[in-house]
């Protein structure tokens, strides 16, 4: 606009040059008269000039105005971008550090009641369901693409077919019911979900995503194993959400671990179609140390092997407290001693001799527990008998034969206490025998 009014002006100015040099070529007895009208020509030389910089010097306000408006947008889209996703973002410019510092720090508040608490407890089962966080911290959008494909397989399949509030948040906004399973999601209605729900910028199919003719196409991984958070609490600021507690793996073998205690990040985002964009996550120590062990019985020491109750927090699966007593045990305790009274979740049973198969099935072991976690609570632990198979390792056997026993709300305790309620004995030998036992809580 700017260089079209330039030229306009000096089209107009060189018209005016023309004009007057046409008129200076005249005789010498009219000097005065064409004087006269040269200088009229030269008044009127000027008002276009006049009007030509006039409208140049409009031209340049409006040039000005449209390129500040201009800017403005820019600045404004750039600030969107920011908020939906781009690895420009602030909330996404933290380090792992940060992220951990902030974690930490929410921690140490009051734990509140959010009205989004469904939601961010859906949101956060997809990342645990993903499997991709680990004791060192991750931030979501900054992941490897393949890592970052398991989210957003579970993102699609859970829209597809939860009925979750943030799956219906997208359903409603497009009035629809559920996606056509066959096709699922258009691709930018998928890019706009993955920037929302964890901040993708750029979404790259990964090795084994389907994209076809603009589309997105659901992929099934029926059977994988997953991780769950229980007993979760929430912990928020003008600018995160905190969610946090115990998470297990489990499969459906029965499989069953303690990975930690998870903390899920949140940041608040308005120009997510949620609220808020997950943003980091991590699993910190949830298991709670125990300084000593008592038990009822024990049985006597055989050569180098013995079968104390220290047997069970000596994280090594190969030994074990066996009971004492003739029969299975039915009646005898464990007492565990934790180094002070703390907030705990729960207990984790590795049932069984799991140093081998061989000795995992001549040995007995627990079906039935009742737990005293002190100040009058108490829970009930059942059908605990895991399973096993020729050549497993202790890894295996162990991983195959926890059982997690926990109470709705937490205790402060120092001292637990479990008596055997009912137990099984094996093919050679009655005794009852626990390979090892984790109490956990908040976390450290």
């Amino acid at each position: 606009m700017k260089r079209k009014l330039i030229a306009v002006m000096i089209v107009m100015m060189c018209c005016g040059s023309l004009a007057g040099c046409g008129k200076t070529a005249t005789s010498d007895t009219n000097l005065s008269a064409e004087t006269t009208k040269q200088e009229e020509a030269k008044q009127e030389e000027t008002k276009p000039a006049e009007v030509a910089q006039e409208v140049i010097t409009q031209g340049e306000e409006n040039a000005a105005e449209t390129a500040q408006a201009e800017g403005a947008v820019i600045v404004a889209s750039a600030d969107a971008d920011e908020k939906s996703g781009t690895e420009e973002a602030q909330h996404r410019l933290l380090t792992t550090d940060e992220y951990q510092d902030i974690a930490d720090r929410l921690r140490m508040t009051d734990p509140v009641n959010p009205a989004e608490a469904e939601l961010l407890s859906q949101m956060a089962d997809l990342v645990t369901f993903s499997k991709v966080i680990n004791e060192e911290g991750v931030v979501f959008s900054r992941m490897e693409n393949d890592k970052r494909a398991v989210i957003r397989r579970h993102i699609l399949d859970a829209v597809a077919w939860d009925e979750s509030a943030f799956a219906q948040a997208i359903r409603m906004e497009r009035g629809e019911g559920r996606y056509d399973a066959d096709v699922i999601f258009p691709v930018e209605d998928a890019e706009a979900l993955f920037r929302d729900i964890y901040g993708e910028t750029r979404f790259t199919p990964a090795q084994y995503e389907r994209v076809e003719d603009g589309y997105v196409c659901l992929s099934f991984g029926d059977g994988e194993p997953w991780h769950i958070v229980e007993h979760m609490q929430f912990f928020q600021d003008d600018d995160y959400y905190l969610l946090t507690g115990p998470a297990f793996y489990e499969d459906n073998g029965g499989c069953i671990s303690l990975l930690g205690c998870a903390d899920i990040l949140f940041a608040r985002n308005p120009d997510s179609r949620y609220g808020v964009t997950l943003i980091y996550g991590r699993y910190r120590d949830a298991r709670i140390a125990v300084s000593s062990v008592e038990t009822s019985s024990a049985l006597p020491a055989s050569g180098s092997k013995s079968y104390t109750g220290m047997n069970l927090i000596d994280d090594d699966y190969a030994t074990v407290w066996a009971e004492g007593v003739p029969g299975t045990g039915v009646g005898e305790t464990i007492t565990l001693h934790l180094d002070s009274a703390q907030p705990v979740y729960g207990i984790l049973i590795c049932n069984g001799y799991t140093a081998n198969y061989d000795l995992y099935s001549k040995n007995g072991m627990l079906t039935d527990v009742e737990v005293d976690f002190g100040n009058g609570r108490h829970a009930e632990g059942h059908n605990l008998e895991g399973y096993g198979f020729e050549n497993a390792s202790s890894q295996d056997l162990a991983d195959m034969n926890r059982s997690r026993i926990e109470l709705e709300a937490p205790v402060v305790t120092d001292t637990i206490t479990i008596t055997i309620t009912g137990a099984k004995k094996g093919t050679k030998y009655e005794d009852t025998c626990v390979s090892e036992i984790w109490v956990y809580g908040p976390g450290k």
